[in-house]
């Protein structure tokens, strides 16, 4: 057995099943062991795709994902993807190969010090230099990826040391340093907690991404208290969109009914569960949200509690340890909140061509309703965070706290690996397509069943509407000519339709039944339609 494979039967010991990336010369001998080991290769378009699908299964599952590739050359490219899962906490391995040891310093093909190039978006990084230290190196560093707050790890490995015989026992996980347990909430603290809710007539329940997958608890807790509740944007999908105590998306453009409840006299007690209180979430850190409210905060990560707003009953642990003793001390159901409905104030046709507000609030009844949404970032995104409608069944995923063009449309593949039977739909632009877009091949190629929606308005739309906004002028080169992506994809095999107005909603059920692999709506607006982005520009010349 060489090191390469002993690395790979630890990674496959701790429940890895799959490695995205492509292939080089100097990460070939751990691409050759996947042979013997039986994981997977995911081999995408470009390195940047391997890490965005890396980063999408590990936020979405919880569990590691691995990547790897060339060294410098090939890490340079994941920068993007792994900076993503750094501000998304997901952890994930990043496996670089390197030039031989006798080489190193003397000017080698693909020599750089990626170790270096990662530090800043890593929890951890080495370039491990003696065959006796990998084992003890890739242990370390998947203790880091894994330990709350997780995120991306990085180890470089030399050719000559991949490649070089393993001597002794391969250490299985549970003979090896083992993870810290999970912090257990503090009592006196949750009973504070309970107190504070049971105090409060009026309220509010504001959740976030760390709310995922607690959506029935969440429920519960607000249908106890009476309260209503709101999503972050990266915790749309935490609770059902037609839940009667759902008042949608706070902050990056958010729905009206939410605005108008915090921006109102009526909550006493904001409950925030699972959310970092960016600025994507809080309407660039607007303190209206807690001015005059007690504030409970809880989150796994203790860095989060007070850092953007003073909290009074800061609780640092998991969801699954707090929600259960809160529901257990709420007492009887009370009178619900009435809440608002529709949670937006009726459509204005003032433009001309599709509105994609309608066409939004109308996929999700033509999709599957266990459909998992992962949106791009774009000016569609604020149509989406507003409009969309997630079911019960559905989820959505978006990393907004870093906001990279094209993360969504290379990282889907992520998802169908996390997932191979759920029907994920991505929302991207042609600005999206135009940067990652490659990687729908990578779909094709391994059968994933995504549909592709991709908002084609010609245009850079976010930076033209920005621009006009903060200079009142604009470049005539934001503008572009347009060009059929369906008719792209359908060179490359891809199957595409083109939807150019809201009678075709039925042709995109039919459409989309039965896939047995990727396929690609155009969506063809001429931009022309007012967006949701005013909080946004007045953010960008906020002091």
């Amino acid at each position: 057995m060489i090191v390469a494979e002993a690395m790979l039967r630890y990674l496959k010991d701790q429940g890895v099943e799959h490695l995205f990336g492509i292939p080089a010369g100097i990460i070939g001998p751990i691409y050759d062991s996947l042979i013997d080991v039986g994981i997977k290769p995911v081999i995408t378009k470009n390195e940047a795709g391997s890490a965005y699908m890396a980063a999408r299964f590990s936020s979405t599952t919880g569990r590691l994902s691995v990547c790897a590739g060339a060294g410098a050359v090939g890490v340079s490219n994941m920068m993007n993807g792994i900076a993503d899962a750094k501000r998304a906490k997901a952890p994930m391995l990043v496996i670089a190969g390197a030039v031989n040891r006798w080489q190193m310093g003397k000017g080698a093909i693909q020599e750089l010090d990626g170790e270096q190039m990662v530090k800043v978006v890593t929890k951890y990084s080495a370039t491990v230099l003696r065959e006796e230290d990998v084992l003890t190196e890739l242990d370390r560093a998947v203790r880091a990826a894994l330990t709350p707050p997780c995120g991306p790890v990085y180890l470089s490995i030399p050719i000559d040391i991949q490649r070089a015989a393993f001597n002794g026992p391969l250490p299985q996980p549970p003979a090896l340093a083992p993870l810290p347990e999970r912090r257990r909430p503090d009592p006196q603290l949750l009973q504070q907690a309970a107190a504070a809710l049971q105090a409060a007539s009026r309220g509010l329940i504001f959740v976030g991404r760390g709310g995922r997958g607690f959506g029935a608890d969440i429920e519960r807790l607000a249908e106890r208290l009476g309260w209503p509740i709101i999503t972050t944007p990266a915790g749309k999908g935490a609770v059902a969109s037609d839940h009667p105590l759902y008042l949608g998306n706070y902050g990056f453009s958010s729905s009206d009914a939410a605005f108008r409840y915090v921006n109102g006299s009526e909550p006493e007690c904001l409950l925030v569960l699972g959310t970092s209180l960016g600025e994507a979430s809080t309407c660039n850190f607007n303190d209206v949200l807690v001015k005059g409210r007690k504030v409970i905060h809880v989150d796994r990560d203790s860095s989060e509690l007070g850092k953007v707003f003073p909290t009074d009953i800061p609780i640092e642990a998991d969801l699954g340890d707090v929600l259960p003793h809160l529901l257990e001390q709420a007492g009887s159901a009370r009178e619900p909140y009435a809440a608002e409905r529709p949670i937006n104030d009726p459509y204005v046709r003032d433009h001309t061509g599709l509105s994609l507000r309608l066409f939004l609030e109308e996929l999700g009844e033509a999709l599957p309703a266990d459909t998992r949404y992962a949106c791009d970032i774009g000016e569609f995104t604020n149509f989406a965070l507003k409009y969309l409608t997630v079911p019960a069944a559905g989820d959505f995923e978006i990393n907004l706290d870093y906001g990279a063009m094209g993360s969504a449309i290379a990282g889907a593949a992520g998802l169908a690996v996390a997932e191979p039977e759920r029907p994920i739909a991505v929302l991207a632009g042609d600005g999206c397509f135009f940067m990652n877009g490659m990687d729908i091949l990578t779909a094709k190629e391994y059968g994933y069943k995504i549909i592709y929606v991709i908002i084609n308005n010609a245009m850079l739309s976010y930076v033209e509407r920005g621009q006009q906004f903060l200079f009142k002028r604009t470049l005539p080169d934001y503008k572009q000519e347009r060009i059929s992506i369906a008719a792209m994809m359908e060179a490359a095999g891809v199957r595409s339709m083109t939807v150019r107005q809201l009678e075709q909603m039925d042709e995109v059920r039919s459409f989309v039944d039965g896939l047995d692999g990727p396929c690609v709506i155009e969506v063809v607006t001429d931009g022309s339609e007012p967006a949701p982005i005013l909080d946004r520009l007045k953010a960008l010349v906020s002091s």
